[in-house]
């Protein structure tokens, strides 16, 4: 200690660089709601947050994540809801994953904010299992593993009334155990240039493009799959650059499959450079900077700087941007956020 500094100067001192150890090291900052439901569904509409996952349960906020409600649907205590589709203020669709034949394959609808709920379809053929739910304008659609010689595509109208199984003009042969992933949503994604559909489970993991959602072609097919193997995410900037991303679920802090970027909308595909090894469930575009989450750990990239930096190890399935906070949720209630001013604080810590 220095003679001419007195002690509560020190001390002072001290707890200064103890906080900012600890800031550094809990980036994510968690909120405690009374659940231990599992989540992977997460999508923002304005204000509005919905949240879903596992025993029918719901979380909804209004303010942009200030308050958060927590409810459940009624019947749907056996169902894990893998995905949703926000079409207004008050019209919000649920989409459960699981065996169709098991009655695992429904959607729920509310037209009043989730103050009440219906079942809004359901089909019970052997072989559908749900993997996603997208709504854009004045329609959706729904993706899931094949049933049949294609992947099962389920168009919505009618503000999520009508639905309508559609079959396909053309579709590329499927790969024995082909399927897409319901992992957070994003194995189904569309852009102006039309639809990506990113599958695993066979031996390659593949991207499937439709400009319509009826003729679909295979655009890319050069990563190894396998069981339980492919890619899990497609996240999107815009039109023309891409990323996608997966792994293998039951080895989540190991990354068999590389993160690829595209900047020709698809066309072709490149490694990223630098990007980190393990299971990533959710891609997010998240300006200026693109955003890795799986269950194991989280990272951030800075297109600009051509930089890495590591988000923590963190629980999160699935990632949603709401202003200036990125939303993430996972196992056992698990739900956090980080915001993008942060994220820039440690990109800059950096240099």
């Amino acid at each position: 200690m220095h003679p001419d500094i007195p002690m509560r100067i020190y001390i002072l001192l001290i707890a200064l660089l103890f906080c900012g150890v600890f800031q550094s090291l809990a980036q994510w900052t968690p909120i405690t709601l009374d659940t231990k439901a599992s989540f992977r569904a997460i999508r923002s509409l304005g204000s509005h947050i919905w949240i879903a996952g596992t025993r029918g349960t719901v979380i909804h906020s209004a303010d942009g994540g200030g308050h958060f409600k927590v409810s459940q649907v009624p019947g749907a205590d056996s169902l894990d809801f893998r995905d949703l589709a926000i079409l207004s203020d008050k019209t919000v669709l649920l989409m459960s994953a699981g065996p169709a034949e098991n009655g695992a394959a429904k959607i729920f609808r509310t037209e009043n904010g989730g103050s009440s709920w219906e079942l809004a379809y359901q089909i019970k053929e052997k072989g559908y299992f749900f993997d996603a739910i997208l709504w854009e304008g004045k329609q959706g659609l729904v993706l899931s593993d094949p049933a049949g010689p294609f992947y099962g595509l389920i168009h919505i109208s009618d503000k999520g009334r009508s639905y309508q199984l559609l079959n396909p003009a053309s579709h590329p042969p499927l790969q024995k155990g082909e399927a897409a992933f319901a992992a957070s949503g994003s194995s189904l994604q569309k852009t102006k240039k039309g639809y990506y559909i990113v599958t695993g489970g066979g031996e390659k993991a593949r991207v499937l493009f439709s400009k319509d959602a009826s003729k679909w072609e295979s655009i890319y097919e050069d990563i190894p799959g396998g069981e339980g193997t492919g890619f899990f995410s497609l996240g999107v900037r815009d039109a023309k650059n891409l990323w996608i991303g997966g792994g293998n679920y039951a080895r989540i802090k190991e990354g068999p499959i590389p993160i690829l970027e595209s900047n020709d909308a698809g066309i072709s595909w490149s490694r990223v450079v630098g990007a980190p090894a393990y299971y990533v469930e959710k891609i997010l575009w998240a300006d200026p900077y693109w955003i890795l989450s799986g269950p194991a750990e989280s990272s951030a990239f800075d297109p600009k700087k051509k930089q890495w930096i590591s988000l923590g190890k963190s629980p999160y399935h699935n990632l949603c941007l709401v202003g200036d906070r990125i939303y993430g949720v996972g196992g056992r209630g698990q739900i956090g956020f980080i915001s993008l001013s942060q994220i820039q604080q440690l990109f800059l810590s950096k240099e």
